[in-house]
Formats: C-alpha cells, sequence, structure tokens
C-alpha cells in the first residue's frame, strides 16, 4: 500500500512539474504590426531574444519597424527619440510564424547600429553607419553594408563557425565589431 501511494504521489508530482513547461502562448494571436516615426535618427539600438533582424533601405524619409504583437500581450517596446531608434523585446515569440524584425530606415549615414539577439540572424541590406555592433549567439550575421572595408577597424568574434571578414588593426573612426556564438558572418562590402 505504502509502494501505491508513493508511485501515486510521485505521479502527481511528475505531473505538476511538467505542467509549468506547457508553453501557453498560441502563435495565432500574434499579427505583423508597423511602427512609423517622421523622427531623424542617428543612432539604431536593438535587443531582440530569438528573432531575426533585417536593416533595410526605405522607400521614403521615414522610419519603419515592422514586428509580431500579441492582441493581448505587447510584445516589443519600440521609440525613436533624442535620434535613437530603440527596439527592445520584452516578451517571448515562443511558436510565432513570424517573429522577425523588419528595420526600413532612411538612405544615409548612421551613427552606430547596435543589435543584441540570442537566437536570430542580424542581415543587412545596403545599410550604411559609422559603428556597427553586433552580437547573436545562435544566428549568422549577413548580408551587404555600404562602405569599404578598409575604412573600418574590424573586431570579429566568432567561435563556431565561419568569417568573411578577418579582424583588423588600423586606427578608425569607423568600427565594425561582430560576436558570434554559434553561426557565420558572411557580410559583404559595397559602394
Amino acid at each position: 500500500m505504502k509502494k501505491i501511494s508513493l508511485l501515486l504521489l510521485l505521479v502527481v508530482s511528475f505531473s505538476l512539474v511538467l505542467s509549468g513547461c506547457i508553453v501557453t502562448d498560441n502563435g495565432n494571436d500574434y499579427e505583423r504590426k508597423e511602427f512609423k516615426s517622421k523622427e531623424t535618427i542617428s543612432k539604431v539600438v536593438v535587443s531582440a531574444e530569438s528573432a531575426d533582424v533585417l536593416f533595410q533601405i526605405s522607400d521614403n524619409k521615414e522610419v519603419s519597424v515592422k514586428y509580431p504583437e500579441s492582441s493581448t500581450k505587447q510584445v516589443y517596446d519600440i521609440s525613436a527619440s533624442n535620434g535613437v531608434l530603440e527596439i527592445k523585446k520584452i516578451r517571448s515569440t515562443v511558436g510565432v510564424d513570424d517573429s522577425s524584425l523588419v528595420i526600413s530606415l532612411p538612405d544615409k549615414e548612421y551613427e552606430e547600429i547596435s543589435v543584441n539577439t540570442t537566437n536570430g540572424d542580424i542581415i543587412f541590406e545596403n545599410v550604411s553607419s559609422m559603428v556597427y555592433q553586433c552580437d547573436t549567439e545562435n544566428g549568422d550575421i549577413k548580408g551587404t553594408i555600404l562602405g569599404n572595408i578598409a575604412d573600418y577597424s574590424c573586431t570579429v568574434s566568432v567561435k563556431n563557425g565561419d568569417s568573411t571578414i578577418d579582424s583588423n588593426d588600423i586606427n578608425s573612426t569607423k568600427i565594425l565589431e561582430f560576436n558570434v556564438k554559434n553561426g557565420d558572418v558572411k557580410v559583404e562590402f559595397a559602394q
């Protein structure tokens, strides 16, 4: 009798522990939203766990951010003020089909683009910045950056992957810092 009671207690305890591991987010409750601003931006700061981050040139003078948003809970905190576009993910999007951020910027050279993501790619489509500071734990940094690699002081760290850019030690006001733990750096430069 004691063995049966103990076994029953273990099964109930194990079930309770597992019930805490069930994901309750319903991917169907998310839709793509768009943040727009006419604020003049010189710096972009992104902190987005488990999301691909794509930078592209906009068709107009507006800043635009397309992102997933829940109908019941805020996922991103996005603001544009004092020349800084700040995007911070504040809630998980586990189970969401498209959790990517698409950031469209007016065509100009920015002072800084800073991105930190744990599980996602960082993609550049013909964007230009004086400083790139990008970190991803499980993802790639790829795409095309406008400019000349010879103008940048490059610090590239790739632990489990490959890089098309080597670190160099030149004295420059243009800085490129890429850190990847599990992934590749495949970035090209274009004039």
